[in-house]
């Protein structure tokens, strides 16, 4: 470390600490036995077509654009149009000001529009950081066909993190977690022309704390369920690095008018190997009266022509009770096509909601994939990934955050390309890292044959006092994801720390813990009965139920998880015997290209003379790595483009020997490099492509290590001589 150096980043000095597990019961895997084979060295023709060599940026748009060209009619709509029973209003544009102490002291101040405010627009997500209150407020109008309607709903797709929500001054309810979308019932305080909407949002620190970030209320702990990752704002020193957990209206908003009884949520249960699948429909009723009701169902193909059937009469519910009620109907489909990551067939299915005098009075479609995914916990070992009852491994990435700039910037080419992207490295799923996305994401990956893994926002702690909310939102998660057939399974926790991070009188302690996994299991379920569960993603507290994932960063904070050598020749951490193990995040540190720094990052990071540039170190960045811990892998560049390519040269030779060693060993079943692509300059550079998608060399060694039929030949030593056998 050089002199004024800053000590290691909260992560670095998560991976420093000793690993303090139980080890109960626990077993560290050695190497395999390879058995003595003589391959013939013939003039025969191979068996097999190497996949062909990307080499450069070049081939990588050439196979992109081939890659669209494959995937597009995937991407297309041919289920019949169905008309909406609903108005809609949405709501783009919103007043935003922090709040005073003033203004806690007279509330009515702010309800009549008092005060200096700022027009944002929606998306809207950024500081401060930690306990902060931010308040939102719009006029909007209501017509007399919608009052028409019957009932009228302002709906939240996503608030990070408290919302409080008013209309006309009276208020209608609150939400707490940023992932889910939410609604309330406005119509008692509607009138006819301009109404006023006024949202409080409340930020907090997170469980584990906001020190990771240095921000406002460093030593603060609070009770916000949220990880280290998601949409990051636009600032350099703060917003782009590691996903700060900031606070905002960060998905849409609208006003809906609709019929008192209105179809609520819409969920597909896949079940392919009985030939079946059932509709599950969620049906509200505003009335306090119980209201009749008849259902009509129909079976498209949406991204391939095909009427399975068109309004079919269900069998009557009983009459429909005020507030929500669940509906289910089998539909059977005895022929039908897989949805599978090379041919991601989609189905939709559309409803229509008709009254007691046989009006319709609200529709709602629904695109799903026929699709089962299960881990096993019969087989020998334990924990094989089945899809579509086929044996599976999982090979992918990290994300956090490029593509839900996608979705916030509504640039639907990008996330396209950034999905196609993850095949062409022969990936097959994406980490959704530690929290879920918008719903856009998902519906992209669907379609393009991408499966992703979703975690619930929480990071190495959950505090006492979250434990029930924490299991709410596992539910909320769960309903949010479970339509998608790219979403094959869920985690709870990030990296728990043993003995309750040493404050046992906030978190809980890990028997604690995994009680709240049962609990969260059965809200999970509750909801979705086929979700496949590993409950923890890298684990330092061991051993956890289920399918065992531990983080390995031993390609650069040297012997993290297992020494570097031990895992090239085939030995793993302590796991549970007879099962199967998973890598949830491994990687290592590449500095962007030069010519972005110079573009896109402030001058005061870079050096600007020769002078300058010969003691030049990358710590001059915020949050990188590179200047502290380079000298375990490389010698110390004297100049901006030599630290560029020793940093990029070491990731990419970090990256083909590990991904490469858990390609060898049969038992690592899952595994995602971390991180796939940078959603800021400088964002957190372990990922293999920047933020402006040029790939990095070790974007191309993963691609080759991930190669369907890959000859991997590991050799412990560096040199042979003449008369020995290799």
């Amino acid at each position: 470390m050089r002199h004024g150096e800053p000590r290691n980043d909260r992560f670095a000095q998560i991976a420093a600490e000793q690993r303090k597990q139980r080890q109960r019961g626990l077993t560290t895997p050695a190497p395999l036995p390879v058995p003595a084979r003589r391959l013939p060295l013939s003039r025969t023709p191979p068996a097999f077509t190497p996949v062909p060599r990307l080499r450069d940026a070049a081939d990588l748009r050439r196979e992109l654009a081939r890659m669209r060209r494959r995937f597009q009619p995937f991407l297309r709509d041919l289920a019949p149009a169905l008309p909406s029973r609903r108005l809609r209003v949405n709501l783009r544009e919103f007043d935003w000001r922090l709040e005073t102490a003033a203004d806690r002291r007279r509330p009515s101040f702010l309800f009549d529009g008092g005060g200096r405010w700022e027009r944002v627009a929606l998306p809207h997500y950024g500081g401060p950081l930690g306990r902060a209150t931010a308040w939102y407020r719009t006029p909007f109008n209501v017509t007399e066909a919608m009052f028409r309607r019957g009932a009228l709903f302002v709906r939240f797709r996503g608030v990070d993190y408290k919302a409080h929500v008013f209309v006309n001054g009276a208020y209608l309810g609150s939400h707490e977690g940023f992932c889910a979308p939410f609604e309330f019932d406005f119509t008692a305080h509607a009138r006819c022309g301009r109404n006023v909407l006024l949202v409080k949002v409340e930020n907090d620190a997170i469980c584990m704390g906001n020190d990771s970030w240095g921000a406002d209320g460093a030593e603060f702990e609070g009770d916000k369920l949220y990880a280290a990752t998601g949409p990051g704002f636009d600032e350099p020193e703060i917003g782009w690095h590691h996903c700060p957990p900031g606070m905002g209206i960060y998905q849409d908003v609208a006003i809906e008018a609709r019929a008192p009884l209105f179809i609520h949520d819409l969920f597909v249960r896949p079940l392919p190997e009985e030939g079946d699948a059932e509709a599950w429909i969620e049906v509200w009723n505003s009335d306090r009266r119980r209201r009749p009701a008849q259902v009509q169902l129909s079976l498209f193909g949406q991204n391939f022509r095909a009427t399975v059937f068109r309004d079919r009469d269900m069998e009557a519910p009983p009459p429909l009770g005020p507030g929500v009620n669940f509906l289910r109907f089998p539909l059977t489909l005895k022929r039908f096509r897989w949805w599978a990551p090379d041919q991601p067939w989609l189905y939709q299915l559309q409803v229509r909601l008709l009254d007691g005098d046989q009006r319709e009075v609200d529709t709602a479609s629904r695109q799903f994939g026929m699709r089962s995914f299960r881990i096993e916990e019969q087989s020998q070992p334990k924990g094989k990934l089945y899809l579509n009852s086929c044996e599976i491994r999982l090979r992918g990435a990290n994300t956090m955050g490029f593509e839900q700039r996608d979705v916030i910037r509504r640039d639907w080419e990008q996330l396209r390309d950034d999905i196609l992207l993850a095949k062409i490295a022969n990936m097959n799923f994406l980490r959704l890292t530690q929290r879920p996305v918008q719903d856009e994401v998902y519906d992209y990956c669907d379609r393009l044959g991408l499966m992703t893994q979703t975690d619930l926002p929480l990071f190495g702690v959950l505090r006492r006092n979250q434990f029930a909310e924490a299991v709410r939102q596992a539910g909320e998660m769960e309903r949010l994801i479970r339509a998608h057939p790219c979403n094959v399974m869920v985690s709870y926790i990030n990296e728990p720390f043993p003995a309750a991070a040493n404050k046992p009188h906030r978190h809980l302690l890990r028997a604690e813990l995994e009680s709240f996994f049962r609990a969260a299991d059965e809200a999970v379920r509750l909801a979705n009965p086929d979700r496949a569960i590993k409950a923890v993603d890298g684990d330092y507290d061991p051993p956890g139920p289920g399918l065992s994932d531990n983080h390995c960063y031993c390609g650069w904070y040297n012997g993290h998880g297992v020494e570097l050598g031990k895992l090239h020749k085939g030995y793993w951490q302590p796991v549970r015997p007879c099962w199967h193990y998973a890598c949830g995040e491994f990687g290592a540190e590449g500095l962007d290209p030069v010519l972005l720094m110079r573009r896109r990052y402030p001058a005061s990071w870079l050096p600007h003379t020769p002078e300058e540039e010969r003691d030049w170190t990358p710590s001059r960045i915020p949050k990188a790595q590179t200047g502290r811990f380079h000298t375990m892998w490389f010698d110390t560049p004297h100049s901006l483009p030599e630290w560029s390519r020793a940093s990029q040269a070491h990731q990419a030779w970090a990256t083909r020997l590990m991904t490469e060693a858990f390609r060898r060993d049969t038992r690592m079943n899952s595994c995602a490099i971390h991180l796939f692509i940078d959603a800021f300059p400088s964002g957190w550079m372990k990922s293999i492509m920047d933020v402006e998608r040029q790939p990095k060399p070790a974007y191309f060694a993963y691609r080759e290590a991930l190669t369907p039929l890959l000859v991997s030949m590991r050799t412990d030593r560096l040199a042979y001589f003449g008369g020995e056998a290799v």
